[in-house]
């Protein structure tokens, strides 16, 4: 908002900083660094995309915790800001001033730039079909039958996911259709050509397209995770469950399908008669859901 504020509303600013003046560093700077803060951003929240999709497969095979969320923080900024330096460097070398044309510079940008959003659209599905099939597992084993309860719950987990990706795609499909484009008029000898006169139109159009759905992604992810009612003031009620390998089942399937009140119910409803049919003499370590 700041940046198209600043383009609309100050157009002499802007002149300068096309025009390159050499004495004058702020403009360049702001268009580098608002560049800069946008791109890690935006790639730092496919990387946790990324990096939920996993967890939320080792926590149904019961094999992740709360020692490994460091990895991610690793992970998901780390590698945001490796790649994003890496495709900047490459972009504005060796002037600082002005973003350098021709393939050579426009390829690392583009990898460090689309490479999370790629591993997003082709992995994420993956690793949701598996903690899907994952989570249907869990819930047959806990009595033995697949009833209609661990049918719905299965069910909500696997809207949840769905949600997400439809998301993903529906606000950067766009990108990569207008990426194309540029990266196919780039190779072109001749851009402005009258036979490219569809394809410009094209990349004009998803470039419109690109600036309403990019920045709507947070505001749609937020109801795919929490749905309109996921914001309240209300404590959570203090629960008591099984925790089996020292992560609580119950707890992981009420975070993958939203942690509504619906789905609690419906896990301790699912868990009442494991619970109520277990032999006397085993440990049980319990906690607070």
């Amino acid at each position: 908002m700041v940046r198209a504020a600043v383009w609309l509303g100050f157009p002499d600013f802007v002149q300068t900083m096309n025009v390159g003046n050499g004495t004058d560093i702020w403009p360049a700077a702001f268009c580098v660094g608002s560049a800069v803060w946008i791109q890690l951003l935006y790639s730092t929240c496919f990387w946790w995309l990324f990096c939920y999709a996993v967890d939320a497969y080792l926590v149904i095979r019961r094999s992740s915790g709360l020692s490994i969320i460091l990895l991610y923080h690793l992970m998901a900024w780390g590698l945001a800001v490796l790649l994003g330096a890496e495709g900047l460097l490459m972009l504005y070398h060796p002037s600082l001033s002005r973003c350098e044309r021709g393939l050579e510079h426009a390829i690392p940008h583009y990898i460090s730039a689309y490479l999370p959003l790629l591993l997003v659209l082709l992995v994420n599905p993956i690793l949701f079909g598996k903690t899907v099939t994952a989570v249907a597992s869990l819930l047959k084993g806990r009595q033995g039958v697949y009833t209609e309860k661990e049918r719905r719950m299965g069910a909500m987990i696997k809207t949840r996911f769905f949600k997400i990706m439809l998301v993903v795609v529906v606000c950067w499909l766009s990108n990569i259709i207008n990426e194309s484009l540029l990266f196919y008029l780039e190779m072109q000898p001749d851009i402005n050509g009258g036979a490219l006169k569809y394809v410009r139109n094209a990349a004009k159009t998803t470039w419109f397209i690109m600036g309403i759905l990019n920045p709507s992604q947070g505001f749609l992810l937020s109801l795919a995770f929490y749905g309109w009612t996921g914001c309240r003031l209300d404590c959570p009620a203090s629960r008591k469950v099984a925790r089996v390998g020292g992560h609580t089942s119950d707890e992981a399937l009420s975070m993958l399908s939203g942690g509504s009140d619906a789905s609690t119910i419906e896990i301790h409803i699912a868990s009442g008669s494991r619970q109520a049919n277990e032999v006397e003499g085993v440990p049980k370590i319990q906690g607070d859901l």
